[in-house]
């Protein structure tokens, strides 16, 4: 690509008089540029993104030991909690419901409807009160 600029610049050091010589060298070099770009990213597609498989095991994995979790109770349990929660999971090597047990802040019933991962990517807030029709 310093080629290309190099080129452009010579082309353009001909200043307005020579309109005809440093705008079609521009364009063939832009050209060029977009080719380069694309083959790339079609190359990466086809040979590092495509049949790529998500370990979904892995990846639950992942989500259960994510500090994250943790925002979620503290609209029900308060702030200094959650962050109690946080640090035990981090130093015992735990998963963030397990701490939570462990510790008593919260049942499994109250983690499980409250700390919801798929309902976390969009706006939620939990609250203390059960659904409606869990009582």
């Amino acid at each position: 690509m310093k080629i290309s600029r190099v080129f452009q610049g010579f082309g353009g050091a001909g200043g307005y008089l020579e309109m005809n010589v440093y705008k079609p060298l521009i364009i063939y070099n832009i050209t060029h540029s977009i080719t380069i770009l694309t083959d790339s990213c079609t190359n990466f597609r086809t040979f590092l993104v495509g049949g790529t498989e998500p370990k979904l095991k892995k990846i639950n994995e992942y989500v259960e030991h994510s500090l994250m979790l943790v925002t979620a109770l503290s609209p029900v349990i308060g702030y200094d909690k959650p962050s109690k929660i946080a640090h035990y999971t981090l130093d015992n090597d735990l998963t963030m419901k397990a701490a939570a047990l462990k510790l008593g802040f919260v049942t499994e019933d109250e983690y499980d409807r409250v700390v919801d991962p798929s309902k976390m990517v969009h706006p939620y807030v939990a609250t203390d009160a059960a659904p409606a029709g869990s009582r």
